[in-house]
């Protein structure tokens, strides 16, 4: 038997490692060097921690200082590495792309978000061994656009109370008198075949909202990842194929893409093949805003008050503590994270307290492309389910007799009715003078003080010429106050 010296032993046990060393090395230049084949895998798994922080109070006003016309936040994109411009002159390789047709490098190109165009270009030249030309039509296969010629997705991410339900309305349930419209300007609408899941009727997109938030059914969503597998791998990856290689745009639209853990560079990735995606949230003052989104929630859970499941909340026992929370799924805040996120080529915000109707600033002014539709709502199309609000206080005064026992045989589906015959036989009585007439309980000053300079804030930055044209501050401390009683509630204790 022969026996090696141990420092031999040694020195082949160093070179293995070496090895292998070596060899992982390689492998990761390897990935890095190709993952774009593959990158929107990479770039949901690392997306992960970014979106970890998405829960910090990032700050009231923080998007973009722009006016009404020139609020698109697309150049905000330069942030993560798109600080240049590749145009015709760039491209024009032999001859192949005419001196008319201007090519953009996207604004979210998975190589590294860190790097610029150039920065990338200069590394593949080098690491490759290519000539300019070469990189730049790597570049431009993977990561270019072709505004053009390239269709689009539109999503319109709400939030909630910003006149969701109409749009659906429009685009679903006026399908077929609609459609004529949505086809001449080339849009597909994916339905629940396309989007599976809990939510049908108007709002299939939903489906797709719930599977974009970061730990699904853990982030108060109602699709778990079975479902969302269904929806990723059924129908709507060769909806999507068909739908781009025709040149047809898509139109989503959902509210819950609203949420704070909404997964961006997920949703980026379930619209694959598709390049470019617009985004427009709507803006509603937040003291018209919360009122109205405190009359939908109680709404949803009127059997469960009835039932005595849930203590019945006034406007101020719902806001209390939890206004932060709420700020969070504004339009501002909600426009800030899909910036912010670097995969969008815009993300824009629609004020809905301009003079022009929703359905014809958002197909006139924001959906590209979309002149026969907005020919269309200026000649009288409109959604045949408008969702208008209504206030809950008469409702939640019912609710409390009952569970005192002074209205026996009460329950959710008569409750609407039981309330305006109280609120009448109340003013016939004498004991209001009108319907509004009841004691009031109301947020204290220093509140209301914050919440009118958070709007002033916000209007002085996002549409500035508006906002002049409205009376600037004092026009909006005018507004205020005329709409200040939405910020109180019926003291039904002192009335019962």
């Amino acid at each position: 038997m022969v026996t090696i010296p141990t420092f031999f032993r040694r020195e082949a046990r160093t070179q293995r490692i070496l090895m292998v060393v070596i060899f992982f090395v390689s492998s990761l230049q390897f990935f890095f060097d190709y993952a774009p084949t593959n990158h929107q895998d990479h770039a949901a798994a690392i997306h992960h921690s970014f979106l970890a922080g998405s829960r910090k109070d990032i700050g009231v006003g923080a998007a973009t200082n722009r006016s009404r016309t020139d609020h698109n936040l697309e150049s905000e994109n330069n942030a993560i590495g798109t600080n240049r411009t590749l145009s015709t002159e760039d491209f024009n390789i032999e001859g192949s792309i005419k001196k008319t047709k201007k090519l953009e490098y996207c604004g979210s190109c998975y190589y590294n978000h860190k790097l610029s165009c150039d920065q990338r270009l200069r590394y593949m030249m080098k690491r490759h061994k290519l000539s300019e030309r070469e990189a730049k039509e790597n570049l431009m296969s993977n990561c270019g656009v072709d505004y053009s010629t390239e269709p689009y997705v539109f999503i319109y991410a709400g939030p909630h109370k910003t006149g969701t339900t109409s749009i659906q309305s429009f685009i679903y349930n006026s399908l077929g008198k609609n459609a004529s419209y949505l086809v001449e300007d080339k849009f597909a609408i994916p339905t629940f075949d396309e989007l599976p899941g809990v939510f049908g009727g108007l709002g299939p997109g939903l489906n797709l909202a719930h599977c974009m938030l970061e730990n699904y059914v853990k982030d108060g969503g109602q699709m778990n990842i079975a479902m969302c597998n269904r929806l990723r791998f059924g129908a709507l990856p060769l909806y999507l194929e068909k739908h781009r290689n025709q040149s047809h745009n898509i139109l989503i639209v959902a509210e819950d893409f609203d949420r704070i853990t909404i997964n961006h560079s997920r949703l980026s990735y379930y619209l694959r093949p598709y390049k470019r995606i617009r985004v427009v949230v709507g803006y509603r003052r937040q003291h018209d805003w919360l009122p109205s989104w405190y009359n939908q929630i109680v709404d949803l859970y009127t059997q469960k008050y009835i039932q005595g499941e849930f203590p019945y909340p006034n406007f101020l026992q719902w806001i209390d503590g939890r206004y932060n929370e709420f700020r969070q799924v504004h339009a501002i805040e909600v426009a800030t994270r899909f910036r912010n996120s670097g995969v969008f080529e815009s993300v824009d915000i629609l004020n809905m307290h301009d003079e022009v109707s929703l359905l014809e600033d958002l197909f006139c002014n924001y959906v590209l492309n979309a002149n026969a539709t907005c020919r269309g709502i200026k000649e009288g199309a409109t959604p045949t389910k408008p969702n208008i609000g209504r206030t809950h206080e008469y409702e939640r005064l019912a609710t409390k007799a009952h569970l005192r026992g002074k209205l026996p045989n009460y329950h959710a589906a008569i409750a609407p009715k039981v309330a305006e015959k109280i609120k009448i036989t109340a003013v016939r009585m004498g004991i209001f003078k009108d319907g509004d007439a009841y004691p009031r309980i109301c947020l204290n000053q220093t509140f209301l003080d914050q919440l009118l300079q958070t709007e002033m804030e916000q209007e002085r930055k996002h549409f500035p010429p508006w906002y002049k044209s409205q009376g600037g501050d004092e026009g909006l401390r005018k507004a205020f106050q005329n709409a200040k009683h939405k910020l109180c509630s019926m003291d039904d204790e002192q009335v019962l």
